[in-house]
């Protein structure tokens, strides 16, 4: 189960107030279903241990970029949501930077770490966490996140490391400028092993000392998804041979009994989760691991399911894993809607057999396909009538998992916390009922043409809620009372026809169990010409136009301080929360942009996050301070036989006809960073407003590394708003200031794909771009060509967003 190498490269009472429950009635809830007898639910909280790749190699253990921490915010919204436990992944090789009986010199031990010793700042991480899970009143599990393996220098006969080099500033870890000075080590049982028993169960030891007595502690992960071990004899991954396979399955049992008695040691009470060879497959738990169950008290085996024909959890479309007409765990046939369950039913069945508990402890639903969804049910329902914990995979707000295919993270729509579809099925399992409803559709319809608009809950409805919907300009309603299903994540659906030339508003209503809880107001254009109607209506107009072109719209007047249950951002407050409030958005793909970077500590490193200012009467957001990074929607893109047409996609890729125009202004004359971005996070492609030495410039670089760049003649006035766009069609691009062109190029783009928007900074290439250093008001961006005349009302209305008169 090789997601990472496939993917790789507490809040204030009155905002949980803004839940249909509040944390403490859900709470109550939960613990009255574990005192029932209800196996615990929550998510993986991954982030901590993402920074594997490139760590003792070069600078990649920066937190926020190459790892990060989960927020207090989400473990309380977790709380709020019910989920009274959850997996913390770490990885060893940051929590114990050198193993205990290193040989190493003074500069050595000066630079990594004393022998055996925790590095202070991830043991404050971890020790953060589990005081966020004791605030809210759940537990936490720590899981050795390293698959019988750790990544290590090599350290010469004088205990020094060759190239052995310290970044400055204390925030990264040290690495070696040789290669050739990285060793993997793994478990093994023979004389030569370079991972050692007595390494394992001295980082138990430790931990256990550590952690025992957290009121948020709930467990020891022994090790995650051990797979590959050395053959018999041998001291490298059995994998990494000549000849593949033939691994000695005794290792991992001997070195999980070994940890096990050396926790119990320290600690008599606290469960420890006992991984399984080959993955932790529930299939392979009763059949691949000589001597399980193991001697041991309170000790819960773990297992995992994915729904993919392989189990791998590396692959998302329904149709192309059923045409592989094979079944990890059954051979030949395809997957089908009891896939899952019935993996988990071997794990279940060895289980009860052996009188031992079992924890689902990684399970994955993907979020493009209901025939996913229907699969993942009958798994978390089969799970919880079993007693079968269950963690989904995955939660933690790293970036790659900001919209993966497989994700437990929350989102931003409507101003209001936009909550996984992971979450409301893990909800129903477990018999949880909270909800939130939203809508999504078009929002321009010449006269004649109807549009389908979707109302959608996300999270678990006990019982249908109806709404009513009703126009105030007439047109016509295919039906005005909709019905959204009990259970997870109902919707229903309805088509508006407007009638000519109109601006409608569409309202819902109702009086049932989320009466006040339904959609805000909907605008339906079928104006003739939105760009004529600004001379009645800029604001209209405007918006008309980004419904015409399905483009999105961010103002900061709708930030908010957090997209967890956040509340309005007042004048100096963070702002990390901005709706789309445009017509880009759709059913299972919001486009929101937030900000999920965890400054919970000074430890965090120096990326800041945006403060909301009102300038003027006008709301903005300020990105002045260095390493601020500002909002981020992440997305997914096309992969053949693996993804071929995710729903959360961003609205264009860099060789379609596109636009984007931003409201700001700049404290300095010589400003240089990126304010709106539209780019693919692992590569350098990238459509970009900025500035360059306080010159405003747009910015466009294709796959094959074409490169045009236009740049305005002059530097922008020091704290005077304007408005900066730029507009692309192939063989035309176009750069204007205040509604004047003043650049233009005539580029024709190879096909770049896109992943993610920004404002206020910049991500490409794996790494963070520079912001502008400068204040943000309102940014609209979508996929088409407007005409100048609806370029210019679209600027006339940023402008108006910032106090300015075009």
């Amino acid at each position: 189960m090789q997601r990472r190498e496939f993917s790789q490269a507490a809040l204030a009472a009155g905002a949980l107030a803004a839940l249909p429950f509040t944390v403490s009635r859900q709470a109550q809830a939960a613990v009255a279903r574990a005192a029932a007898g209800m196996p615990a639910m929550g998510t993986n909280l991954s982030g901590m241990e993402w920074a594997k790749p490139g760590l003792r190699a070069n600078t990649s253990s920066a937190p926020n970029l190459h790892f990060t921490v989960p927020r207090k915010a989400d473990v309380a919204y977790l709380a709020a949501c019910g989920f009274m436990k959850n997996r913390l992944p770490i990885q060893w090789e940051l929590l114990q930077p050198m193993l205990h009986d290193t040989v190493a010199n003074a500069a050595a031990k000066a630079a990594i770490g004393n022998p055996g010793a925790f590095h202070a700042g991830y043991e404050a991480f971890i020790t953060g966490v589990l005081d966020a899970h004791a605030a809210a009143g759940t537990r936490c599990i720590i899981d050795n996140h390293n698959y019988g393996r750790y990544q290590d220098f090599r350290f010469q006969a004088d205990g020094s490391v060759i190239g052995l080099t310290v970044p400055p500033g204390g925030v990264l870890r040290p690495y070696t400028t040789d290669a050739v000075q990285i060793q993997s080590r793994i478990f093994s049982l023979v004389p030569g092993a370079t991972l050692k028993i007595a390494h394992f169960t001295d980082f138990w030891t430790r931990a256990a000392t550590k952690w025992k007595n957290h009121p948020g502690f709930g467990g020891y992960g022994l090790m995650n998804e051990p797979h590959d071990m050395p053959k018999p004899g041998g001291v490298i991954a059995s994998n990494e041979e000549a000849v593949k396979g033939g691994e000695d399955l005794t290792i991992w049992p001997t070195f999980a009994q070994a940890a096990i008695q050396a926790i119990r040691a320290v600690d008599t009470v606290n469960p420890i989760y006992v991984a399984g060879n080959q993955y932790d497959s529930a299939m392979a738990i009763g059949t691949k691991n000589p001597g399980f169950p193991l001697s041991g008290t309170n000790l819960i085996y773990e297992v995992h399911v994915y729904l993919d024909a392989f189990s791998n959890g590396a692959f998302f479309d329904y149709d192309t894993e059923v045409a592989k007409n094979y079944s990890a765990g059954f051979g030949t046939g395809p997957i089908k809607v009891s896939t899952g369950a019935d993996r988990l039913k071997i794990a279940v069945d060895w289980a009860k057999a052996k009188g031992v508990k079992l924890a689902l402890t990684e399970v994955g639903m993907p979020i493009d396909d209901p025939r996913w969804e229907a699969m993942f049910a009958q798994t978390a329902v089969y799970a919880a009538q079993s007693g079968c914990e269950v963690y989904t995979w995955m939660g933690g707000n790293h970036w790659p998992i900001r919209n993966y295919a497989i994700n437990h993270v929350p989102g931003w729509h409507q101003n209001k916390t936009l909550e996984s579809s992971v979450s409301g099925v893990l909800k129903a399992a477990a018999g949880i009922v909270q909800a939130t409803l939203f809508d999504d559709g078009p929002g321009y319809a010449p006269a004649g043409t109807p549009i389908t608009i979707t109302v959608y809950a996300r999270g678990n409805l006990a019982q249908p809620v109806v709404l009513t919907v009703a126009s105030n300009k007439g047109g016509t309603l295919s039906k005005s009372r909709l019905t959204i299903p009990a259970g997870a994540n109902g919707q229903d659906s309805f088509t508006y026809t407007p009638a000519a030339n109109q601006i409608a508003t569409l309202t819902y209503t109702s009086d049932g169990q989320l009466a006040g809880q339904v959609p805000p107001p909907r605008k339906v254009f079928s104006l003739t010409d939105p760009a004529g109607y600004a001379a009645t209506n800029l604001a209209d107009a405007a918006l008309a136009i980004v419904a015409k072109y399905g483009a999105c719209k961010w103002g900061l007047a709708d930030g908010y301080t957090d997209y967890l249950l956040g509340a309005p951002a007042a004048a100096g407050q963070v702002v990390r929360a901005v709706s789309d409030s445009g017509y880009g958005s759709s059913p299972g793909n919001a486009l929101e942009m937030i900000n999920w970077m965890n400054k919970d500590s000074g430890a965090s490193g120096p990326m800041s996050v945006p403060v909301m200012r009102v300038t003027n009467g006008k709301k903005n957001s300020d990105h002045s301070v260095p390493e601020s990074f500002g909002f981020w929607c992440k997305k997914s893109s096309r992969m053949a036989g693996v993804q071929p047409n995710p729903r959360n996609r961003v609205p264009y890729n860099l060789e379609d006809a596109h636009f984007a125009i931003a409201a700001l202004s700049v404290p300095a004359a010589t400003n240089t960073g990126v304010v709106f971005q539209a780019s693919k996070t692992e590569d350098p492609q990238t459509s970009e407003l900025g500035f360059l030495n306080g010159q405003p410039r747009a910015r466009w670089i294709d796959s094959k590394g074409l490169t045009v760049q236009l740049l305005a003649p002059a530097r922008l006035a020091v704290n005077t708003p304007a408005v900066l766009a730029l507009a692309s069609v192939a063989g035309a691009q176009k750069l204007r200031l205040n509604s004047a062109e003043i650049g233009s190029a005539a580029a024709t783009f190879a096909p770049s794909a896109f992943t993610q928007m920004l404002m206020g900074c910049g991500y490409i290439s794996y790494y963070p771009r520079e912001g502008f250093r400068g204040n943000l008001y309102a940014v609209i961006a979508g996929k088409g060509a407007p005409t100048v005349a609806e370029l210019a009302v679209l600027e006339r209305y940023l402008g108006s967003t910032a106090g300015m008169t075009l």
